[in-house]
């Protein structure tokens, strides 16, 4: 399947389990856009933390968010993240802003105006693969396919050591946890949480590898896909 493809695919799920580069080859293979709407919370907490307001003052947090030039490119082949005209694409991996980055997604005004751009964004590709936590339910309610990828969490931080290079047991094990609070963060806020939607394919990938998870993805992109249907 080529760029004959056109149309929506959303790519939900929790902290972990491989969204980003899942969405990036499915992208490929389609010939289609693809955006990383995660990158753009993780860049907007970059604005927050170098404008110095507490994550407690959500109205701080949203005048830094809104003041700041955030773009997120949309080409699966290269990566484009800049916050101000600064390329942020290794500082928003980094542990200072992935510890700021759910509170900051937690505020209603942030999440408004940033799911305002991804729309835009979409609607500049015939064809594009979006990706983050609230796609399916909240940003692209209509789109021609939605997905639902989850892991369970010792899979996840097994997976988030070995892309950090971590070893040890401990390290490992405390990841595992990070994951799980984030997740219980994530599912349990009052704007846009981390859950399915109705009508999404969940692919649990927990005994799957990678190259797996894009066939299987570019399966369901060939053809309808009953709601609710189990991987």
């Amino acid at each position: 399947m080529t760029a004959e493809f056109a149309g929506q695919i959303t790519l939900d799920g929790p902290s972990g389990t491989g969204k980003s580069s899942v969405a990036r080859d499915v992208a490929r293979a389609l010939g289609a856009a693809y955006l990383d709407t995660g990158a753009m919370y993780r860049a907007a907490t970059v604005a927050v933390l170098d404008a110095g307001v507490s994550l407690d003052d959500k109205v701080a947090v949203a005048r830094a968010v809104s003041e700041a030039d955030i773009r997120v490119g949309t080409s699966a082949h290269r990566e484009k993240v800049t916050v101000d005209g600064v390329d942020v694409r290794e500082r928003i991996r980094g542990a200072e802003v992935t510890r700021a980055v759910s509170p900051v997604s937690a505020v209603p005004a942030v999440r408004r105006l940033l799911v305002a751009r991804q729309r835009d964004l979409v609607a500049a590709a015939a064809a594009v693969v979006v990706e983050g936590r609230d796609i399916g339910t909240v940003v692209l309610p209509g789109a021609t396919l939605k997905v639902y990828l989850t892991a369970s969490p010792e899979v996840r931080a097994q997976r988030r050591a070995a892309q950090l290079e971590v070893t040890d047991a401990h390290k490992i094990a405390a990841l595992a946890d990070d994951l799980r609070r984030r997740d219980e963060y994530d599912s349990r806020r009052a704007d846009s949480p981390l859950r399915p939607a109705e009508d999404a394919v969940i692919v649990d990938s927990t005994d799957m590898d990678k190259r797996a998870v894009v066939e299987r993805i570019l399966d369901l992109a060939r053809g309808a896909v009953p709601a609710g249907e189990q991987s």
